[in-house]
């Protein structure tokens, strides 16, 4: 069976069950450089010829002519090697090439979370650019829901309940695919009206999109990313403070350091297990700090 084969049965798969769109991509992106390795070297592409060396040289070629760093690299062979092991497990394959492989070292500090004073100041850009009403809701939306961006980016008009103040996020479009609501406050509300109100000008009446671009169609993950890298930049801010997952990040951050608990996170954020949600506790070590100064058993002796 050939790679390619194999990449489109795993496919359909996940499909099968349900695996959310930004999951089927990940994969895709992950082997992807090994369906170019393959070609560049002249291999068949047989899976059953992939073994631990190919696969060593492959991770050699990620760092020599891909320039990944060890985050790329390692993201790259987590997905090989979780298709590898389906392979067997579906007994597609015999043995798993993967078992073995060594895998790269990477940093252990949590990756970045946008925080308050950060936002203030891309706030601040928002406010010169030529779409300001609409910079500053969706920017207001990342940070008071922490919804990914595939969530955003789907919603509707419909999807946002100002009599409630929850939006919507529908099963199709939620990675954990079930539908959920997340609360947003005042302020996140009276920015998103203003936009409906005075910048969102749709191409078609039948585009029901909430968040459009310059051309009145909806915003696409490319058109997102390059608006939070724009403003960012201008915030002087560094590259990866701003990307759609950090906002994510960031809410998750300012809202237990603020005293939310992690249990109503973890519906917020839609996460399906407390221990993903746990991750963020990470992201507090001097909120610990203080909170044992003020709580310290022995100190109170």
């Amino acid at each position: 069976m050939l790679l390619t084969q194999l990449c489109l049965m795993h496919t359909r798969s996940l499909q099968a069950a349900r695996r959310s769109p930004s999951t089927v991509t990940y994969y895709g992106y992950a082997l992807e450089p090994l369906h170019k390795f393959l070609l560049e070297r002249g291999h068949t592409g047989e899976i059953s010829e992939i073994d631990r060396h190919l696969l060593a040289e492959f991770q050699l070629w990620l760092r020599d002519s891909r320039g990944m760093g060890p985050g790329g690299e390692h993201a790259v062979l987590r997905g090989v090697r979780a298709v590898f092991r389906w392979a067997v497990a579906e007994e597609l394959l015999d043995r798993n090439p993967t078992l073995r492989l060594s895998m790269p070292n990477i940093r252990h500090e949590p990756p970045p979370a946008v925080q308050p004073e950060e936002v203030n100041a891309c706030l601040k850009v928002a406010a010169t650019l030529a779409r300001p009403a609409r910079s500053r809701a969706l920017m207001l939306t990342l940070y008071d829901t922490g919804i990914r961006q595939g969530e955003l980016l789907a919603l509707t008009v419909d999807s946002v309940d100002f009599n409630t103040g929850m939006i919507t996020v529908n099963a199709a479009t939620s990675k954990s695919r079930k539908r959920r609501v997340v609360p947003f406050g005042i302020r996140t509300g009276k920015a998103l009206s203003r936009y409906l109100r005075v910048e969102r000008h749709p191409s078609l009446p039948v585009i029901d999109r909430l968040f459009l671009n310059r051309s009145g169609e909806p915003m696409t993950p490319g058109g997102l990313a390059h608006l939070l890298l724009t403003i960012g930049a201008q915030a002087g801010l560094p590259r990866d403070h701003t990307a759609p997952h950090a906002w994510r990040r960031g809410m998750a951050v300012q809202y237990l350091r603020q005293g939310g608990d992690l249990f109503s996170l973890q519906q917020i954020l839609g996460h399906t297990t407390l221990e993903m949600t746990r991750r963020y506790v990470r992201y507090l070590p001097d909120d610990l700090q203080r909170e044992h100064m003020r709580a310290s058993p022995v100190d109170r002796l």
